[in-house]
Parts: structure tokens; sequence; C-alpha cells
């Protein structure tokens, strides 16, 4: 699905966390301009289901509550490969006070008129376990993966039982792999979601991992 334009660039700030997050599954990178927008994209870069993100991606013009002509910008878009696309607005809880709801509602009716969803998301949708998996994960994503190790991990899940991460190493090891060096490829593989796991828990060693449709298929044919 083709990403939108964004309406509005995030500028650089000295006084909050502003940047960048790089290389959205080759779509470009997308902006934050706080902390909690940018543990929002990283969560989203997890999300399988995620097609494309874009920031400040629509205005929306709306009037106050004194009747004064506004105009809105929720923070990200998200195109979904299975749901409907969503507005997003991603705001701490401690600040969705009353006065926000007056753009809030232009966002449902802007969002509802196109068939999107509007969503609020705060700390607790977004600091979850999850989060803390992807943020491990995140760094294993740009790393290299000998294709060996990568085949011997595919392999090693092929039958479609799911084995746990301890497991899998075990077995890679048996065969004379690096355990090390197989622990990274299992990383990465999981990380670009060759590899599939709960990431609503936290991985440990007795994480169970199955192995993607897509690679399964793959591998059959």
């Amino acid at each position: 699905m083709e990403r939108n334009a964004p309406v509005r660039k995030i500028p650089i700030s000295h006084g909050s966390l502003t940047g960048r997050h790089a290389n959205f599954r080759g779509n470009g990178a997308i902006g934050f301009e706080s902390s909690l927008e940018r543990d929002f994209v990283t969560l989203m870069l997890f999300d399988p289901s995620v097609a494309s993100v874009t920031e400040q991606p629509v205005r929306i013009l709306y009037r106050d509550a004194a009747g004064k002509d506004r105009h809105y910008t929720p923070d990200y878009l998200v195109h979904r490969l299975d749901q409907p696309s969503a507005l997003i607005e991603v705001k701490p809880s401690r600040f969705l006070t009353e006065d926000l709801e007056p753009k809030f509602r232009a966002g449902r009716s802007y969002a509802g008129q196109r068939g999107w969803t509007f969503q609020v998301w705060t700390e607790k949708e977004i600091r979850t376990p999850r989060l803390e998996n992807a943020r491990f994960l995140l760094p294993y994503r740009s790393q290299p993966v000998p294709q060996d190790y990568a085949d011997a991990v595919s392999k090693t899940l092929a039958g479609g039982v799911k084995q746990t991460v301890a497991d899998v190493i075990d077995e890679l090891s048996a065969r004379g792999l690096d355990r090390g060096e197989a622990l990274a490829a299992l990383w990465h593989m999981i990380s670009d979601g060759t590899v599939r796991a709960d990431l609503d828990h936290i991985l440990d060693p007795q994480s169970y991992l199955w192995i993607s449709e897509e690679v399964l298929n793959g591998l059959e044919t």
C-alpha cells in the first residue's frame, strides 16, 4: 500500500525528544516528537499487520467550543493489511484533558467518513512487554545473518511444531554451529518476522517459536 505524504514536517527541537525512526520496512524514515511517539513507531515496526505508517498525515478543520475555526493534525496514519486504517493520536494519559474533545471529535468524524478508525494511544497501550521485546530485537534487524545459519534455523522449525529458543539453539549447536552466532541469527529472524514468537510475553530461553507461513511455503517448493 502506498504511503501518504506528511502534511507537516516534524521540526528539530532542543526542548523535547525528536528524531526519525530509520528505514521503516524500506518505506523511509518515520518522524517522532517524543519518546512515547518513538516507542509507538517501534511497536508498529514489529506488528506484522502494519503495511505503512505516515507521521502528521492529514490536517483536519474543526470549530472549537467558542466557535472559532481551528485545525488539528493527528500524529500518525497506520495502514493495516487486514483491518481498517487508523488515525492515531499518541498522548501521555496525564495530558488527556476535556479541552481535547473537539479535536478528537473532528478526528473521529474525519476517519469515519473514510472507513478508518480514530484511536488514542497512551503509555498504557504502548509501554508493554511487546515494546520491551521490540527494543531488544531492534538492533538485530540490521545485523547480517550468514545464509547457512538462516537455512539451519528454517529447517529446524520446518516441521511446523513449536519449539523453544533453547531447543532450537541446542539442535543447531549439535549440528556444529556456533551457539552465539546461532542465537544472533535467531533473534534477527524473529526481528524481521521470518520466525514468529509471542511478543506479548518477554522473550526468554523457554519462549516458543514457529516458522512463518511464507517461509514454510518456500521450503516446501
